[in-house]
């Protein structure tokens, strides 16, 4: 039974009770921004620990069922949600792998006027052009990120790129970093063919090469501190079948890395006495809302590549992006009284879908110990509801025969004229049935420790050896899925760390 630290992958079957590790850098979170840390600091010479709360998985593993991935591959079991004007339901990722595992693989460089915005109002000066280039070119490799072929993308795609060209709207496949997909369509419940170049399976798989230790079904639930400085982690080992406690395990490091997320970062450092100024404000989301399509012929939007196009309105404020839904997920989202619902149910073979992808402004969130609050702005509420109106457009150009948005109380579109009256400018948050899959924001970084939670290299004011590396220290919403520039903010954060240790 391993009591000390081994470099490899390890789960609770291998633990001792009683597991004491030590290393120069502890990472908590092997997502995309703890793996690329890791990466970045094994690479130069650094021995790295990183602890999951969630388990290690093969493709063979994974099950193409939301009940089985809710349990086994989401926070909360698919239950985490935010509450404020509407209730927002946000998924995130749970196990070796983080949010990749569950993802779409989209792939989207940081946009120039965030990394300009960043630089010039944050003072993020380690996200210059040529690193972050350097960043975005080893990311493409690594992640082996392409344009997935035409024979997988399929109707559900088809069909919304059909409906852009017609009305002249810009748009594009999109990128992923999926490079061996067949559109089977279950990238929300883990690719069990082994398609999707996860985080587990790409940065921290160079890690474990390069002497990394990944310990899966680890709990961290306490910290050691002494003048300044973080001196150990503590926390319990879990039985992965019913997350029973059965063991204890402590690391000590001279560095550690914070990369559970812009939720559970937050929730962490604010429990623990760790985070000073807006730690836990600044919550952004990409709050997003699900279109259906009904049309004359077959569609199977369960074929193809999950999230394979998109209309690029980003300039507007938001993102269309087609997505695809399980039956029983797709009956949730259906904003309608249960016989109308039932009859869109009946036709879902016939039902193409997308979703608006809103970049946030002038809404407010922030994680406490109460829980998660969110307030759609009402800048934000109008880009929202343009972007509906013309998701709907885009679909009745394509030949929809109806439409209907997540918007309680409108009801099915029959006609594109109907769309301005259906979902007029009065919409208000609450009949919304919002989701988002992006929070960002929480712990943002900064020059100045009254507005940010850490400084530039990503270390929490206020500690020395304490630090950050996950989509919770962007200074301002993204506009585009998260994937890439998190993973870019782990090797920047990783090689921040490397030139102090």
């Amino acid at each position: 039974m391993l009591a000390s630290f081994a470099p490899g992958r390890h789960g609770a079957a291998d633990y001792a009770p009683e597991l004491d590790l030590e290393a120069d850098v502890a990472i908590v979170g092997a997502g995309a921004g703890g793996s690329a840390a890791a990466a970045a600091l094994t690479e130069r010479g650094l021995r790295v620990v990183v602890l999951e709360e969630g388990s290690h998985w093969e493709p063979q593993q994974f099950n193409p069922s939301s009940l089985w991935a809710f349990r086994h591959l989401y926070q909360g079991r698919g239950t985490r949600a935010a509450h404020g004007n509407t209730v927002t339901v946000l998924p995130g990722g749970r196990g070796v792998g983080g949010s990749t595992l569950i993802n779409s693989a989209i792939c989207f460089r940081t946009p120039t006027p965030v990394l300009e915005r960043w630089r010039g109002e944050s003072g993020c000066h380690r996200f210059s052009d040529a690193w972050m280039e350097a960043c975005f070119t080893r990311i493409w490799a690594t992640l082996g990120v392409g344009i997935n072929a035409p024979e997988f993308q399929r109707d559900n795609n088809r069909l919304l790129k059909l409906g852009a060209e017609r009305l002249g709207l810009k748009g594009d496949w999109l990128a992923r970093a999926a490079p061996n997909c067949v559109g089977c369509g279950s990238c929300q419940q883990g690719c069990e063919v082994g398609a999707k170049r996860s985080a587990d399976r790409t940065f921290l798989a160079e890690a474990v090469t390069g002497g990394a230790g990944v310990y899966g079904d680890c709990r961290v639930s306490g910290v050691e501190t002494s003048g300044g400085k973080v001196t150990a982690m503590v926390g319990r080992t879990l039985n992965p079948t019913d997350d029973t406690e059965v063991g204890n395990f402590r690391v000590r490091a001279r560095h550690f890395v914070m990369s559970a997320g812009a939720i559970a970062t937050p929730r962490f450092l604010i429990d623990h006495g760790l985070g000073a100024g807006p730690v836990g404000e600044h919550l952004r989301i990409h709050p997003t809302t699900g279109i259906v399509a009904r049309f004359a012929e077959d569609v199977k939007p369960w074929r193809g590549v999950t999230q394979g196009y998109y209309v690029d309105q980003w300039e507007k404020g938001f993102l269309l992006q087609v997505y695809t839904a399980p039956p029983e997920q797709a009956w949730v989202q259906l904003a309608l009284p249960p016989p109308e619902a039932l009859g869109w149910m009946a036709s879902l073979r016939r039902s193409a879908m997308a979703g608006v992808v809103v970049h946030d402004e002038d809404s407010v969130g922030r994680v406490g110990r109460a829980g998660i609050e969110y307030w759609l702005g009402d800048k934000d509420r109008a880009v929202f509801l343009e972007g509906v109106r013309t998701a709907a457009r885009v679909y009745f150009a394509a030949g929809a025969e109806a439409v209907v948005a997540g918007i309680h109380g409108v009801g099915t579109i029959h006609r594109e004229e109907d769309i301005e009256r259906q979902i007029p400018a009065s919409v208000p948050p609450w009949q919304i049935a919002m989701y988002a899959a992006h929070p960002m924001g929480t712990c943002r970084m900064g020059t100045d420790p009254e507005t940010s939670v850490v400084d530039p290299d990503g270390r929490v004011w206020g500690w020395d050896n304490l630090h950050v590396a996950d989509t919770s220290v962007f200074p301002t919403s993204l506009g585009v899925n998260p994937q890439v520039t998190t993973y870019a903010v782990g090797l920047t954060v990783g090689a921040a760390i490397a030139e102090q240790a």
